[in-house]
């Protein structure tokens, strides 16, 4: 950049020495004064000597930038090339205008994809909504509610915790306290299927359960027996599947060798369970209706959220070798708020006629 600099400035002042001499001619003398060639120092040709205007000896030499741009003019024009105008200050509100980017339908933008080009305003940077969705309502709140189990041993064989805290490790959620459950049981009679039966539903309706699991082993711990394990839907009182597991013919006697058979075949119950858990849909129970205000046996335990959305049947039946199946649909409600650690209730948004022992199922 220095050596472009000193090249101009040189030519220049040999291009204004030139004019002089042309112009000299015609002017008085006394404009102009002789000086010594500063462009001698960077080129041994030049001439020792240069005529200058007077005005720059009275007044000093021009500012390098203005002698620079100078000469490039005078080397320019020499060369028959026009030097471009300095361009005038335009309008503080033209300019703003000027910078300000052409409207959106005049604009392209290349696609990182295809490479091709298309309308700014076509990008999906602020497409509008589609008229299909403008000014619909917001989707219902759905959340993925817990299967509360329960669990119940008939007989004295010490199978519950490990079945429990195997469950629990396992990360089940909504395990309901089997001393809860075995606080009830103490006034219930549970001798056979009708009696178990009755007693789920009944838990159901105390606790909010979805499910109970009853262990037994009809003939004790021993070696070569079964234990067995029968998940109860609690909304119908009714068996939806049966496991059994038996004890190795080789377990010995000692307190220890027994402990370690049962925790295995209740870490296979356990596998089992949480299975047939996942996938049998959830259902809870109005408790209570206050107008248009519903109370339902299930809440934050249950993994509730305000604003979930609920069908609400008539009640419903179990069918056996199937499951739990709701009756009539006669309404919806919103989830509004909760009633103690498992309890909550909402609007009847839909429907009439809703009543106790109504059904709810997720949306």
């Amino acid at each position: 950049m220095r050596l472009l600099k000193a090249f101009v400035l040189t030519a220049s002042l040999l291009v204004a020495a030139c004019a002089v001499n042309r112009t000299t001619e015609n002017s008085h003398p006394n404009d102009y004064v002789e000086i010594d060639n500063p462009g001698q120092t960077m080129s041994p040709d030049a001439p020792a000597k240069i005529w200058v205007p007077r005005s720059y000896v009275e007044k000093g030499l021009p500012r390098g930038g203005d002698l620079i741009k100078s000469g490039t003019n005078k080397v320019m024009q020499t060369f028959g090339k026009t030097p471009a105008q300095p361009q005038q200050a335009m309008p503080m509100q033209q300019a703003a205008a000027q910078s300000l980017p052409a409207p959106a339908s005049r604009q392209t933008a290349v696609s990182a994809a295809s490479g091709s080009s298309i309308p700014l305003n076509q990008q999906a940077v602020a497409a509008p909504l589609p008229q299909s969705l403008a000014g619909r309502a917001p989707a219902p709140v759905i959340s993925a509610l817990k299967t509360r189990i329960a669990f119940l041993e008939i007989g004295q064989n010490g199978l519950v915790l490990p079945l429990y805290e195997n469950m629990r490790r396992a990360g089940t959620g909504g395990l309901l306290d089997p001393t809860q459950t075995a606080f009830l049981a103490q006034y219930s009679p549970i001798t056979n299927d009708a009696e178990k039966a009755a007693f789920a539903t009944r838990l159901q309706q105390d606790y909010g359960a979805n499910a109970l699991i009853y262990l037994l082993a009809p003939d004790g711990v021993t070696p070569g027996k079964t234990i067995f394990a029968e998940y109860f839907d609690t909304m119908g009182g009714g068996v939806v599947r049966k496991f059994d597991a038996v004890l190795p013919s080789s377990l010995g006697s000692e307190e220890a060798d027994k402990k370690a058979a049962v925790a295995a075949i209740m870490t296979t119950f356990t596998d089992k369970i949480r299975e047939l858990a996942a996938l049998l849909p959830w259902y809870g129970r109005i408790t209570a209706v206050d107008g248009r205000r519903a109370y339902i046996a299930a809440g934050k335990e249950a993994g509730m959220s305000v604003g979930q959305v609920l069908k609400i049947y008539h009640k419903g039946k179990f069918v056996q070798g199937l499951g739990y199946a709701p009756g009539e649909r006669v309404g919806t409600m919103v989830v509004e708020g909760f009633v103690g650690p498992n309890g909550s209730f909402g609007t009847i948004q839909e429907g009439q006629g809703v009543q106790v022992t109504d059904v709810v199922a997720n949306e």
